[in-house]
């Protein structure tokens, strides 16, 4: 485990050499900006000061040619290779009401909704605590990075987690779930919950 410190607070979290600077931060319970946590949107923004990370996707979309020559990274592609000192804004909206968690899930069952839709439903030990509107990451065998799946049930105490998958052409998530890769009584890894379209009171 590696502490991570940010430039000009007082603060600094743990974070592992498998997790992201994003998801280390969010278990913690800062507020680390971020939308889509998967490298498209670019909200995760941050300068590295101090120490070395593992950048899984450099040229990832959420950077632009600017930052590219600043060198600046994601927080959701880039993993600690040992202690840091990042340069990161805090946003306090995007503290997490729910600490997201690393689980491993059973796949017990899906279920035909349309013609290229499925509700694939999945079967954890604790129970399942997630706000309506957010979402989880599933790595699924032979996929490359992290496929993101909104809820579509609610948080309860048996530890169902069901999702509306659309089946994408192409997809590598899609082929993993709609073809059969993914079998019933499967284990998968599942982190969650992440995500901020939820209604504020």
């Amino acid at each position: 485990m590696y502490s991570i410190v940010i430039d000009g607070r007082d603060e600094s979290f743990p974070c592992s050499a498998d997790d992201s600077l994003l998801r280390g931060g969010l278990r913690a319970g800062l507020g680390l900006p971020y939308e889509c946590s998967t490298g498209s949107c670019g909200t995760c923004k941050f300068d590295l000061l101090d120490g070395e990370t593992e950048n899984l996707w450099p040229d990832s979309p959420g950077l632009s040619e600017r930052d590219l020559r600043k060198d600046r990274r994601l927080a959701c592609q880039n993993r600690p290779l040992g202690d840091c000192t990042i340069k990161m804004r805090i946003d306090p909206a995007a503290i997490p009401q729910i600490l997201p968690r690393q689980n491993l899930v059973r796949f017990v069952e899906s279920r035909e909704l349309t013609h290229d839709m499925r509700e694939f439903r999945f079967e954890a030990e604790s129970k399942a605590e997630f706000l309506p509107g957010q979402y989880a990451l599933f790595t699924l065998p032979g996929v490359t990075g992290l496929r993101a799946y909104s809820m579509a049930n609610l948080s309860n105490d048996t530890g169902a987690w069901n999702f509306h998958i659309k089946n994408m052409p192409g997809g590598a998530g899609s082929h993993a779930l709609f073809d059969g890769v993914v079998a019933p009584g499967q284990m998968v890894e599942m982190d969650g919950p992440y995500g901020l379209a939820f209604l504020r009171e």
